[in-house]
């Protein structure tokens, strides 16, 4: 008597609810039961899965795969070889697992699948037909996006699902949302906004922005990136059509704001694209524990010759409570003088060359490690240059990339210790920083701050009378 292993799936949750025998996955369970009795099989497990076939991380489908080589089972059964999978890569590993270790399968809706030539040709078949239907159901869902209903899960915040599945306002929250355009007319700022109803400025920019409180439905695309389990929404790719819901927001008062944000995005960006004059700013810690940035100041004096209007720069502390403000002239020199007579730089000077094969092996991985996360700082760099992350998210990485890079340096100071091999000129910081200040053109300025970054992790204020600092280097 053949021991049989039964597997059954479905790709949405609605399609396993326990809806009596009209479920999709009791219909395949009743079928491939029926099946097993009319053959005389003996059923020992029936696995079952709610995921797409496109998605090989399948709880069950993996357990049923790793029994294979433990041959519990004889043969296994199933509706339909797409069930198994919707990838032809999966579906031929998984019957090439089954040939290895002899153990037969029965497709009973499929009965003449014997051999791999009609698998591949069915597992092919499958997998076009996964990306047709994924096509169709994106086109009927624009078609009926394009007719004016909102076809993407649940409404935005003010609307909520009423008759027929239309959104219609909701009495309590739509008030809010009005509210919310209101106030950003009023205070022109979007943190301000924030502050007042309890929310992130990311929040109100979303809610700004929304063209669904004028009336329009938007049809959103979504891509899948490498070694994401899930799809995500491509914002640069959401096109919008005239909606049969009722607006929540007046059309003069929404494209007010929206004046208002582009207003305000130009100001933001030509201020993003200054030229800073101050190689430390950000990099400064106050005594209060907060950052030091940039402050440009104007003073007037009158003169034989008129009015003389001259530029001074200081460091100013970010907390309100203190709001400490520093002359840069005098922070600058005094930051340049501790890097150029800092004694650290002889430490990386201390040793000698010798051969201990042994050990060569690890050092030069971790030498090879060194490179790769230096590269990988050189490509969160570009990102930042090209606008692709904020200046929040570079030091974020920067940190988490640092952390890895003292860990390797320490390792690496063990190794050399341990083979006496003489520390490279390109891995010497100070070194490097001393020519850098030393060098620098003030057109360079931009890019020398950005190097500055990732060389030195802050200067520390211990006194401003008399000025007192402390560099910590990454």
């Amino acid at each position: 008597m053949e021991k049989v292993a039964i597997y059954i799936r479905v790709s949405k949750k609605e399609q396993s609810k326990d809806n009596g025998s009209e479920s999709s996955l009791n219909i395949q369970l009743k079928k491939c039961l029926d099946y097993c009795k009319e053959k005389n099989y003996e059923v020992l497990k029936v696995y079952q899965d709610v995921e797409s076939g496109r998605v090989d991380d399948r709880k069950e489908f993996n357990e049923l795969f790793e029994s294979i080589s433990k041959k519990i089972y004889t043969k296994i059964v199933f509706w339909e070889v797409s069930r198994i999978a919707r990838k032809i890569s999966t579906g031929m590993k998984f019957f090439e697992e089954l040939e290895l270790y002899k153990i037969t399968f029965d497709s009973i809706s499929q009965p003449y699948l014997k051999d791999f030539m009609t698998l591949s040709i069915f597992l092919a078949w499958g997998a076009e037909d996964i990306k047709q239907m994924s096509l169709r159901i994106r086109s009927n869902l624009e078609e009926k996006t394009k007719a004016g209903y909102f076809v993407h899960g649940n409404p935005a915040t003010g609307y909520m699902r009423g008759e027929n599945k239309m959104i219609v306002p909701d009495p309590e929250k739509a008030p809010f949302i009005l509210k919310i355009f209101e106030t950003y007319a009023e205070t022109h700022n979007l943190s301000e906004v924030g502050r007042r109803f309890k929310k992130t400025r990311s929040d109100i920019v979303e809610i700004i922005d929304n063209k669904i409180y004028i009336g329009f439905v938007p049809f959103r695309r979504y891509v899948k990136e490498l070694n994401e389990k899930k799809r995500k929404e491509s914002r640069k790719n959401i096109k919008w059509y005239k909606g049969l819901h009722e607006p929540i927001v007046p059309l003069e008062l929404f494209e007010f704001c929206q004046s208002l944000r582009e207003k305000n995005m130009k100001v933001r960006a030509s201020f993003g694209n200054a030229k800073p004059y101050l190689l430390y700013s950000s990099l400064i810690y106050c005594k209060c524990g907060h950052k030091m940035y940039q402050q440009k100041r104007k003073k007037s004096y009158e003169t034989k010759n008129g009015k003389v209007v001259r530029t001074y720069y200081s460091y100013t502390c970010v907390n309100r409570k203190c709001r400490k403000v520093f002359s840069a002239k005098t922070m600058d020199k005094a930051i340049k003088d501790l890097i150029l007579n800092s004694k650290e730089l002889e430490e990386l000077n201390q040793y000698s060359s010798k051969d201990k094969k042994n050990e060569e092996k690890k050092f030069l991985k971790l030498k090879n490690d060194l490179k790769l996360l230096e590269n990988e700082k050189e490509r969160v760099i570009n990102l930042f240059q090209k606008g692709y992350i904020n200046e929040e998210e570079l030091d974020n990485k920067f940190k988490d990339i640092n952390n890895d890079l003292k860990i390797t340096k320490e390792k690496v100071s063990e190794f050399e210790k341990i083979l006496n091999i003489s520390t490279p000129k390109d891995i010497k910081i100070l070194e490097k920083l001393k020519f850098i200040i030393e060098n620098y053109d003030d057109e360079d300025i931009i890019e020398t701050k950005k190097i500055l970054k990732i060389l030195i992790k802050e200067i520390r204020i211990i006194s401003f009378k008399p000025l007192k600092l402390s560099i910590l280097f990454y």
